[in-house]
């Protein structure tokens, strides 16, 4: 029995998620007496399929792997309607965990969460199934999150304050719905764990300044032509596309300013 402990250790949620876990919490009580248990069994399909894909590409490269897909387990299933394809949901985690995550060397290697990956897919490829819907989450179910995220530093309050401040810019000259999006759970579920992931976003603080206003900036138009799960997804996905390059950016300008002055 005891060779099986690093085995269960390492099968734990990894610390620095666990306030991303307990952020989740309450958005899952809600949808979960909303619409019944189907979302334990989208979550337990989700998750299962994911670690299938983490156990072969760790078996393949020599590696350790975890439940660092728990999120994203979690997230797609709390976003997908009630009545999603099974199949559909198989095909999707599988382009999302592998796509985004594992073809990069696993968590932490990735430039794009595997969650908007999956839900990207889902929305391109069945787009009569309303994946870009989402679920009515109220702004008080993200609550906990926003503290738990903010407070451990899991989400950096650059992206969160160049993301308003984009929205606030649109505001000002007629553009989109800043009342709505600010007081939908769902916009602040996406900021939070899409746009501010630490792994998928800048990771300078000028960057992620930039990564902030960007990711408003498209979600408060992509908003007034569709929906805000699919504004959020998309802007988190162009998001974190342009991350590595606005982090490039940052340093580039870091440099020529330390040469200007000691030059």
């Amino acid at each position: 029995m005891i060779p099986l402990l690093p085995a269960l250790a390492r099968l734990a949620p990894p610390h620095g998620q666990l306030p991303a876990l307990l952020g989740l919490a309450l958005p899952m009580a809600f949808v979960l007496f909303a619409e019944g248990g189907g979302l334990l069994l989208r979550v337990g399909l989700l998750l299962a399929v994911i670690v299938g894909w983490q156990v072969l590409f760790a078996r393949i490269r020599g590696q350790h792997f975890g439940l660092e897909g728990m999120t994203a387990a979690i997230l797609v299933g709390l976003l997908v309607p009630p009545a999603s394809p099974l199949y559909q949901l198989v095909l999707a985690i599988s382009f999302g965990i592998v796509i985004g995550q594992l073809v990069f060397g696993g968590h932490g290697r990735n430039i794009l969460h595997p969650s908007v990956v999956t839900l990207a897919f889902l929305i391109f490829s069945f787009a009569a199934e309303g994946y870009g819907q989402g679920p009515d989450l109220p702004l008080f179910a993200l609550v906990p999150a926003f503290v738990l995220l903010l407070g451990s530093g899991q989400a950096n309050w650059r992206i969160l304050a160049g993301a308003l401040f984009s929205l606030l810019g649109l505001s000002l000259l007629g553009i989109g719905d800043l009342p709505g999006l600010m007081g939908s759970g769902l916009f602040w579920l996406g900021l939070l764990y899409f746009a501010a992931d630490p792994v998928a976003s800048a990771a300078t603080n000028p960057g992620r300044l930039a990564h902030g206003l960007l990711f408003g900036l498209l979600a408060g138009l992509f908003a007034t032509a569709g929906s805000i799960l699919s504004a959020i997804v998309f802007a988190a996905l162009m998001a974190g596309i342009f991350a590595p390059l606005l982090d490039q950016g940052a340093i580039t300008v870091n440099i020529l300013r330390r040469s200007r002055r000691h030059g």
